[in-house]
């Protein structure tokens, strides 16, 4: 389980020591412990070392001043643990055989080695959160852990957010993201629900802020406590409590700027009309020559001539270099009664999209309280208010839904003959009147014009068009008994509440209007959707510790009840005539097209668990978990523990770990310094399908105007989670005096009862398919990590590392066959037994007919053809798609398609650098996926060459004349021979290695009494990016679930980044 803690104690701050109730101490036989400790870089001897026995504390001694330690400590005694501020904590096995002359060396604290006793899968990142032009946790996490999950930035949206896996993909219809814990309490992270602009993700992470953040840990394995929720490994966020009595003041200010991402270069004027002018050559029965084609009309004296003779660059008008603010102040402090740490945060960041600005207000309070001598208390509580002005962002999946509204996707697509206002003739100007949707192919027929960018996001944007608005409320209170000197007894209350809001406004200036197959002519739309979450949790818990000479024990069990509710409420009115836009709203009238929905979902859970750990003198460890849970997603027949009236699942968990530098054989003071080894197994679950999937559903709707029950889900009463089987082995290990760590896990994950749909026989209703569980999938992979400490000195300290990590995702079996989907394409997407989920799906191809005679060589006894729907016979011709021929038949259709992509990668991670020289820190952080491949659907778009769409100025290459060798086929409207299909032309490579972010802090000195510190920094984030892939960007995750990985859609891509700020300790 990867850890990076945020903060450490700085200055000469007074920890608050706990208070214990005295305890007479165990008679053991003692043994005598004699050392030196040594400064690493100096070799110089260091006083003032605290030395204890590890896992005890009441055995301790502090070195002298010629860094020489005596200690007494059980004979059975097997390491000492060595600390002190400004050096880095050490775990120093004892020699058997020679007890007298032991030697530790101590690093700076710049170095922090995480030594993982126990069972658990540990790896860290010392990590400092000051603000800066990462908004979100997941960001950091990406920036430090990409080697033990894999962590991918869904956009470059502010705030947006990342999709993270954790050890492959252990699903294929549920979510395959992990639980996230923060102080104790599950967040709900929202996945799967509605939002009303695509591209856009309430990240629930956001609620949490950066600097905020303590720790963060990565559960990989012994995940079995989490029963139906940790299938998918877990993330635990804890924030930043209070540590000391002294007040303690800090205030993090920074401010950047966010240069415009890379974007396709595409067709000027001139290539515009030329393309334009071919493709319309292709059309039947289409003169260029008609009036009404007024951009073929070159007279200057012509009415027209000013309106559709431009050379407008329409993606400068929706992108601009953007600005970003964060602010936060944190402060902590208390007394012998209690402690506090209060922090409050602003965030104002500008999207290099127009028309997506975010905004972020956190408060959160964190207290501890000593209420009597053996009663404590935990207090909790934050909110959250974030606001986003949203827009559509990408390529739509569907046209055939709605005129494109995306401003980015309609920058890229618009004509560049025409602009955003009006030419005045009068003036002999452009006047500050906005265009209207362009009618450059009115006379081709309807459907043809574009919206104008710049109308939409003039005319839609406020908070009472496109706005999203985002209110998170938690608290939590935990108190805990202390029952003498080993038992303690816990309770944990929880109350989460989340506010959704979204508004949603297509306008009527700027816009075509939209026919809509059976209902009509659209224009105006405006749309709503509000959404409230209840969370309630109950955790009591009963604790066990106690020290049995060599042997400890400590062991915990307890019930937990938690209580979810969704509700929500969206309507929407797609007017029939234009309407003003200055005030929208939900129509009245029964000639509009209003719709209306909802949700009302209510979910619980029982959970009953316990966990036993074990160690004998800090070399061998063992944990023993198991929890039953009661779910109301599980049918009334699901398989499990009939007890109580319900039905209990079981997830067990046996994990062991062997430090075997504690053993009295391993050679001491020698190369190896500390060696973990661990494996282990254990079972967690995936619950993620809709709350009532076990039962049969019915649903208001209108049946001549009527209303009317309409059949919308079959339940499956034994209907349960997946169940995700885990085996792990690996070891961690640092070297040459905790110079070198090095760490490697191998793992191999079973899913089973996959969560499916399974089609009827016989459709029901229109329903011809419920949900059930069947089908098993594998990941196997591994995990390894390596940092190096090459530099050790007294002004100069370097530190390097990297991580990798590696899966294998295999479907082993489908309850109905290999089957196919379709995302963003058509069957495109197969899953089959054998291969890994979600592959590409399509046709391979030879390149592009260079003349007749290829062509016609290329059939089986002649051209290669496909057939209408009506069985006629049509050729492919020079300029057209080579498309191989699987079965050899002359024919290309769907029997021809093979596996064309895999979007998993062969590996992922990160490689980072810091370097300290006296007050200067330069830290640098690469991330890197390899072998990969991207289903790049912008560019299908973008090289159709079948509309009247831009295109890449890569098409003024296509082909052409007879003999001209190209790799982009002809032009020809409406595409008729199938040349743009889904096929291995829109599949490419989106292995990529990026620098991250490159940061270079200063420490100032300072001598002040009320300035404790001062540092600043300035960032850059994803300064350079090695990658052959065509797109803008090949760091993007469209949605968490697993089917849509790899696809490109045309998001907003991340651009560079620079960021200043300072730290102020106070």
């Amino acid at each position: 389980m990867p850890v990076f803690a945020q903060d450490e104690l700085a200055g000469d701050e007074v920890a608050a020591a706990p208070k214990r109730p005295k305890v007479e101490q165990e008679k053991y036989q003692l043994k005598t412990v004699k050392g030196v400790i040594l400064d690493e870089v100096t070799k110089k001897p260091l006083g003032g070392i605290q030395v204890k026995a590890l896992g005890n504390s009441r055995y301790t001694a502090m070195s002298d001043d010629d860094g020489t330690f005596t200690i007494k400590v059980p004979v059975f005694t097997t390491s000492l643990y060595v600390y002190a501020q400004e050096f880095s904590a050490q775990q120093v096995g004892i020699d058997a055989d020679k007890e007298d002359g032991l030697v530790v060396y101590m690093l700076s604290d710049k170095f922090r080695p995480m030594y993982n006793d126990g069972t658990s899968i540990t790896a860290s990142r010392d990590f400092t959160a000051t603000g800066g032009h990462n908004f979100t946790i997941d960001t950091e996490i990406e920036n430090r852990l990409s080697g033990d999950l894999r962590s991918i930035q869904r956009s470059g949206s502010v705030g947006i957010g990342n999709n993270m896996f954790i050890r492959g993909l252990n699903s294929i219809n549920a979510s395959s993201q992990p639980l996230v814990i923060v102080d104790g309490v599950e967040m709900d992270m929202q996945l799967g629900r509605e939002m009303l602009h695509s591209g856009n993700v309430n990240n629930m992470l956001a609620n949490v802020m950066p600097s905020d953040i303590e720790k963060v840990t990565v559960l990989k394995n012994a995940t079995a406590l989490y029963g139906a929720r940790g299938g998918n490994g877990v993330i635990l966020i804890d924030t930043k409590r209070g540590h000391s009595m002294a007040t303690r003041i800090d205030a993090n200010i920074s401010v950047g700027l966010s240069l415009v991402p890379r974007l396709q270069k595409m067709m000027n004027a001139s290539q515009y009309r030329n393309y334009a002018t071919e493709i319309l050559g292709t059309i039947d029965g289409i003169d260029k020559n008609t009036p009404s084609l007024n951009f073929l009309n070159d007279d200057p004296n012509g009415y027209y001539y000013h309106t559709y003779h431009n050379d407008f660059d329409w993606q400068d008008a929706v992108y601009h270099t953007a600005l970003t603010q964060n602010y936060s102040i944190n402060v902590q402090g208390g007394d012998d009664v209690g402690m506090y740490n209060l922090s409050v945060g602003y965030v104002d960041g500008e999207s290099t999209a127009k028309g997506n600005d975010y905004n972020r207000m956190n408060v959160r309070f964190n207290t501890d309280i000593d209420i009597l001598k053996n009663l404590k208390t935990k207090f909790n509580m934050s909110i959250s208010r974030t606001t986003t002005n949203s827009q559509n962002d990408g390529v739509p999946e569907d046209f055939s839904k709605a005129t494109p509204t995306s401003p980015t996707f309609l920058a890229a697509i618009k004509s560049p003959l025409v602009t955003p206002y009006q030419y005045n003739t009068h003036l002999g100007g452009f006047s500050s009147l906005l265009s209207e949707s362009d009618d450059l192919f009115d006379a081709i027929g309807k459907g043809y014009s574009l919206a104008n960018p710049v109308a939409i996001l003039e005319k839609a944007e406020g908070v009472n068009r496109n706005y999203t608005e985002n209110t998170y409320f938690q608290a939590m209170i935990a108190p805990t008994l202390k029952l003498g000197r080993d038992w303690s007894v816990t309770e944990m209350f929880s109350y989460v509440l989340n506010r959704n809001s979204q508004r949603y406004t297509r306008p009527s200036t700027g816009v075509p209007g939209f026919e809509l197959k059976n209902l009509g002519t659209v224009y105006n739309q405006f749309s709503t959707l509000f959404s409230n979450e209840n969370n309630i949790v109950s955790d009591t818990r009963v604790d066990f510790s106690h020290i049995f000479g060599a042997h400890t024990l400590s062991a915990y069990a307890g019930f937990r009840y938690n209580y979810f509710s969704f509700d929500s409420d969206a309507m929407s009115t797609q007017y029939t005539s234009r309407q003003d836009d200055k005030n929208p709203h939900i129509s009245a009238s029964s000639s509009d097209i209003n719709t209306s929905g909802g949700a009302n979902d209510v979910w619980k859970q029982i959970q009953w668990y316990g966990n036993v750990d074990y160690n004998y003198m800090n070399r061998y460890f063992l944990t023993l978990s198991l929890l039953g849970e009661a779910n109301s997603r599980f049918g009334v027949e699901c398989d499990g523990l009939d007890m109580f009236g319900t039905k209990w699942e079981l997830y067990p968990s046996v994990q062991a770990g062997w430090v075997a530098t504690n053993e009295k054989w391993f050679p001491k003071n020698a190369g190896i310094n500390y060696l973990r080894i661990n494996a282990g197994y254990d079972v967690s679950g995936n619950d993620d399908i809709m709350n009532n999937a076990a039962r049969t559903v019915y649903a208001m709707t209108k049946y001549n105007g009527f209303p009317a029950l309409q059949l919308v889900n079959i339940g499956n009463d034994k209907i349960q989670s997946e169940k995700t089987h885990k085996f792990n082995v690996g070891f961690q290990s640092y070297l040459l005096h905790n110079r070198i760590g090095v760490s490697f896990d191998y793992y191999i994950h079973k899913t089973t009862n996959l969560l499916t749909m399974k089609s009827f026989s016989d459709p029901i209703s229109g329903i011809n398919s419920y949900w059930t569980n069947g089908g098993e999938l594998k990941n196997t992979g591994f995990e390894a990590a390596v940092s190096v400490k090459p530099v050790v000195s007294k002004n100069w300290n370097v530190e390097l590392g990297a991580s990798v990590g590696h899966y294998k995702n295999e479907v082993t079996k489908l309850p109905d066959g290999d089957y196919t989907s379709s995302i963003y394409g058509n069957n495109n997407i197969l899953t089959s037994v054998g291969n890994p989920v979600a592959m590409f799906y399509g046709y391979k191809t030879a390149g592009v007919f260079a003349d007749d005679a290829a062509a016609k060589s290329a059939g089986n006894g002649g051209y290669l053809y496909i057939e209408d729907n009506t069985g006629q016979r049509h050729d492919f011709k020079a300029g057209d798609v080579h498309f191989v021929d699987k079965d050899g038949n002359g024919i290309i259709d769907g029997n021809d398609r093979f596996v064309i992509g895999d979007p998993n990668p062969d590996i992922y991670g990160n490689i980072f650098a810091t370097v300290n020289w006296k007050n200067f820190t330069l830290s640098m952080n690469f991330n890197y996926s390899l072998g990969n491949d991207v289903f790049n659907y912008q560019r299908m778009i973008f090289n159709s060459g079948s509309n009247f769409y831009n295109q890449q100025v890569a098409m003024t290459n296509h082909w052409r004349y007879e003999g001209q060798v190209t790799d982009m086929p002809r032009v020809m409207f409406n595409d008729p021979m199938g040349n743009n299909r889904f096929s291995d032309r829109w599949i490419e490579d989106g292995s990529y290695l990026r620098l991250k972010t490159l940061k270079l802090a200063y420490r100032v000195p300072v001598n002040f009494t009320w300035l404790q510190g001062l540092s600043v920094w300035a960032e850059a984030v994803n300064l350079f990016t090695l990658t052959k892939y065509l797109g803008n960007d090949p760091e993007f995750s469209i949605n968490n679930g697993v089917m849509y990985q790899g696809i490109d859609c045309g998001n907003l891509a991340q651009g560079r980044a620079f960021t200043l700020g300072m730290k102020i300790n106070l």
